[in-house]
């Protein structure tokens, strides 16, 4: 029986005991309250589950400076850390009496502050009583993130942490790739945090500079963070899918191993297939985030020379410093100059396969170090024979320059038997919830980062002079 039914039906039942004089006055009162749920229920929208509002985390009361009538005679003094500047010096060129700021050193200490990790830009707040004394501190690392000096019940002097509350919501991000899955996203209204982490957890399988093509669909179910109104991060990944022309349908799920035997140096999460089988291998598709790629493995005319030369590796088109990591766990045989590579690191894999990584503007490993899989080992530059900022990035087997696609790729260690049904029962609820989220198509941007070029891009294209 509907809801309205039910109602008139009740109320029906009443009437029957109220004296007649009511009745036609209940009567009527009857017959407007269905009407109105009537038309409630089909003025409802359908089809689409309600969408979730953004949760705002609690926490303790906002730090604040002295302000307002407590704050009349104090001196405040404003500062900021400059390139190559130690935090003391900032301080003292902020006007900071030196033994003020060595009380703000002695506090900051007791939260464990890491003076080495100060940078250029990040601004602190002193203020000073007409004593000389310090009344209060404030330094920000970045918008969420901050110290404090502040006077605790007893009116002592005390350091603490502050992370700003932000907002949570919790969201299914789907879109169709039109160009590149990374302008895809960004055009969306995203970050290119969430880019890197979404090609971290199926960059594995798929080569999203080669293998994607316009059509292609993705999802990410994820918990997006807000602060007035503006993206400051991401929650881990829930849940990740693409499905292409080419690669097919790839779906992975992040799953808790704590509790299970893990070697050392193992994580405790990791993101599984549907079967079990590890979604990691053991080397990423790519060496650094998903941008540009200006030259593939093959013949080619060399840009300086002007010859027919073959190209034995892929160059990607990225800023100078943008971090390099390594694809695979291994040991550093070669760090520093070498030839036209210009600045270069060499990594040797397990077997007999080797990375090569040429013309970066930083090295940050040593001959001889062991390093993990995606550990950041460099920094994208421009030495050696170069035209531009660019990192040339080349696999050698049995000392035979090979295309990536034919190096082998295993899959790491799979989901035990024993642990499956626990993982299908966790698979299983995280797609109950999957379904229950509304999907967010995001809101387009008119102006996306330029430059970026890919197979998709160039399908799109034909796709529309064809069509012209």
């Amino acid at each position: 029986m509907h809801f309205a039914g039910a109602v008139s039906f009740g109320m029906q039942i009443s009437l029957a005991n109220l004296p007649t004089r009511h009745k036609i006055l209940a009567a009527a009162l009857v017959g407007v309250l269905t009407l109105a749920i009537v038309l409630a229920m089909a003025l409802a929208p359908r089809g689409e589950a309600p969408r979730p509002r953004a949760v705002k985390e609690e926490g303790p009361p906002v730090p604040r400076l002295v302000s307002g009538d407590a704050a009349a005679g104090l001196i405040e003094l404003r500062g900021e850390v400059r390139p190559k500047m130690p935090f003391i010096t900032a301080m003292l060129s902020a006007g900071i009496d030196r033994a003020v700021a060595d009380t703000i050193q002695k506090h900051l200490e007791g939260v464990a502050f890491d003076f080495r990790a100060c940078r250029p830009g990040q601004s602190f707040t002193a203020q000073i009583d007409s004593a000389g004394a310090l009344q209060a501190f404030r330094y920000d690392t970045d918008r969420l993130h901050s110290v404090w000096i502040l006077p605790n019940d007893e009116g002592t002097l005390e350091a603490r942490t502050w992370k700003t509350p932000v907002e949570s919501e919790l969201l299914s991000i789907e879109g169709t790739v039109r160009s590149s899955v990374y302008h895809t996203i960004m055009r969306m209204g995203e970050t290119p945090e969430l880019v890197a982490s979404y090609a971290d957890v199926l960059g594995y399988d798929i080569d999203f500079i080669f293998d994607p093509r316009v059509g292609d669909c993705f999802r990410i179910l994820v918990e997006r963070r807000m602060l007035d109104g503006e993206i400051v991060g991401y929650g881990p990944i829930l849940a990740a899918e693409y499905e292409g022309e080419i690669t097919g349908r790839v779906i992975g799920y992040r799953f808790d191993l704590s509790g299970r035997s893990l070697k050392a140096g193992e994580d405790s999460t990791g993101y599984f297939a549907p079967d079990g089988e590890n979604l990691q291998k053991a080397f990423m598709r790519s060496p650094l985030s998903i941008l540009r790629v200006t030259s593939g493995f093959g013949m080619r005319t060399h840009p300086i020379s002007g010859r027919r030369k073959m190209h034995t590796g892929i160059d990607y088109a990225a800023p100078t410093g943008t971090p390099v990591w390594s694809i695979g766990a291994g040991t550093v045989i070669f760090a520093g100059r070498k030839g036209g590579y210009g600045n270069t690191i060499e990594v040797r894999h397990t077997g007999s396969v080797v990375t090569r990584y040429g013309h970066l503007s930083k090295i940050f490993v040593r001959r001889g170090q062991s390093v993990r899989q995606h550990q950041t080992i460099g920094a994208v530059g421009s030495t050696g024979y170069s035209t531009g900022p660019h990192l040339h990035f080349e696999y050698l087997v049995n000392g035979v320059f090979t295309p990536p696609r034919k190096v082998k790729n295993p899959s790491l260690k799979r989901l035990p038997k024993e642990d499956m049904p626990t993982f299908e029962a966790h698979m299983a609820r995280v797609d109950s919830l999957w379904a229950a989220t509304p999907s967010y198509g995001g809101r387009p941007q008119r102006n996306a980062i330029a430059g970026a070029s890919s197979p998709a891009r160039k399908e799109d294209n034909r796709e529309t002079r064809k069509s012209s």
